[in-house]
């Protein structure tokens, strides 16, 4: 649900320093084979040709025979986990594993022990490089280890980025004559997708998979607390003049205006939302500004089945129509609260915030609900994402998932988002399910509702579910004193957004 993202550039997730532990989930016997491409896996002895311990040949598993080919002596170790060595002179070579240029995301689990550790910095687990551009710049492609040759145990690490090339594929090295930033480490299992993880649940899916299966940390920065189990004793609500959570206003928070509506009048007021944007709907869904209305005293999102005129001129789009509505005016820093209940089908229901420029994009994804997607109709999704930042398209993800007690589609419920300068935190009825530190969220967004078609994580939506409705009953803001309330997108271009307002 990008707007300056799904037009061209897709980072959904990148490996920083920091990592943290991933909460528990279930796991499958094997990876989601969806756009799966390259699958080397250690812990398959059977797919290593040996030569005593010296690996010869890693075959591939995903079913498209895409073998590694050894160079040097990589050795497979089997102390108390099947591992492949790297000694820093061993790589394994593969070849263009997909034909068009797209985009790509890389799963790796490793490790480096104290014994590894070494000088050299930015050793690659991961490097496809085409042509004389290196493979840390689009359209070519590299996952490190980090600037730091620390020890670190069994860890997931996970990239993504668009437009990369269909080049030579290194394990544990960079691509090209002689081997580049070469590893000092192991390596037990590679995943490589020709697609991007578009939501935190599908990239969750693989994560959880990878970590379980060798009990493994996952790498993402600043992840935060995720509330396991069902919510603590609710709040009352006194007043609809406060958030929920903050009935007593300890916040000092103050109504802002620009950004609340009750959707009680006949039609959207137009000088505050829009239902165009540059982006057009994730495919197949298109999204049509007549499947936005006010009934009933509800913002109302539609989805349905239907073939309609503007298809014709782009034919990824089909079948299906959904809906898009956004804030004419930027924000940043306040207290967001909405009352909304999904669409019962396998359609997405979202709330979320998101403005990018050549030279940052940011999202914070407060809800992205599959109401009634298979084993996920409990499902609670929340994200945030930094997509460009300095002009540098080089980005990372944290995000957590709630499993609510109730099938969310069920009923209305109040969802809500505390964003300041410090803290970013996730409410449903009152209670917080989730927090993090602000490191890099302090540029305006616009607050959007959307819904989408979602293949890869939610799955299409069936005929008998449609059409299917999302509710919002309000969006209600608040802001502290100091916060300024609304930007222009031009302001937001042209601003320094460096330093953090503080009130």
């Amino acid at each position: 649900m990008k707007i300056y993202l799904r037009s061209g550039l897709r980072l959904l997730a990148a490996v920083l320093p920091a990592a943290s532990a991933l909460a528990a989930g279930p796991a499958a016997p094997t990876p989601p084979r969806p756009g799966l491409c390259l699958w080397l896996d250690a812990s398959a002895t059977n797919s290593l040709e040996l030569k005593g311990e010296v690996v010869t040949r890693w075959h591939d598993l995903s079913g498209n025979q895409q073998d590694a080919q050894a160079i040097g002596k990589p050795r497979h170790i089997a102390a108390t986990q099947s591992l492949i060595q790297f000694s820093g002179r061993d790589a394994f070579a593969v070849a263009p594993i997909f034909s068009n240029t797209g985009p790509v995301t890389v799963f790796v689990v490793a490790r480096r022990q104290d014994t590894q550790t070494n000088s050299l910095t930015w050793q690659r687990l991961v490097s496809i490089r085409t042509g004389e551009t290196p493979d840390n710049k689009v359209p070519n492609f590299c996952l490190t280890t980090g600037m730091k040759s620390a020890p670190f145990p069994l860890t997931v690490k996970v990239a993504s980025q668009d437009g990369i090339a269909p080049g030579a594929v290194m394990i544990g090295a960079g691509a090209g004559k002689p081997i580049a930033s070469p590893l000092h480490g192991e390596i037990a299992e590679v995943l490589v997708y020709n697609r991007g993880f578009v939501s935190e649940g599908a990239l969750q899916d693989v994560l959880h998979y990878l970590a379980a299966k060798w009990g493994a940390q996952v790498d993402r920065q600043n992840s935060g607390w995720t509330r396991i189990g069902p919510l603590d004793k609710l709040p009352e609500r006194h007043t609809a003049e406060l958030p929920l959570s903050d009935q007593q206003n300890h916040g000092g928070w103050m109504k802002c205006a620009d950004f609340s509506d009750e959707f009680k009048d006949a039609a959207l007021d137009k000088a505050k939302w829009t239902t165009f944007y540059q982006w057009r709907g994730r495919a197949p869904a298109l999204f049509r500004a007549s499947n936005v209305t006010l009934h009933d005293g509800f913002l109302q999102l539609a989805m349905r089945r239907e073939e309609v005129p503007e298809m014709k001129k782009d034919p990824k789009y089909h079948t299906y129509t959904s809906a898009y509505v956004c804030t004419r005016q930027l924000t940043r820093y306040g207290y967001f609260e909405v009352r909304a209940k999904p669409m019962n089908s396998a359609g997405s229901s979202s709330f979320w915030f998101s403005h990018g420029t050549p030279q940052w994009c940011t999202e914070i994804d407060v809800f992205e609900i599959g109401g009634k997607a298979p084993g996920r109709e409990r499902a609670y999704n929340m994200n945030c994402h930094v997509f460009v930042e300095n002009g540098i398209r080089n980005h990372w993800n944290t995000g957590g998932v709630w499993e609510a007690p109730w099938r969310l589609a069920d009923d209305f419920h109040t969802y809500g988002l505390e964003w300041t300068p410090e803290q970013i935190i996730y409410f449903v009825d009152g209670v917080t399910v989730r927090s993090l530190p602000n490191t890099n969220w302090h540029k305006p967004m616009r607050l959007i509702f959307d819904s989408e078609t979602m293949p890869d994580w939610f799955g299409l939506p069936n005929a008998e579910d449609l059409p299917s409705f999302f509710h919002v009953d309000y969006v209600r803001t608040w802001k502290r004193a100091g916060w300024e309330g609304a930007f222009t997108p031009e302001e937001a271009a042209h601003r320094d957004w460096s330093t953090p307002a503080h009130p």
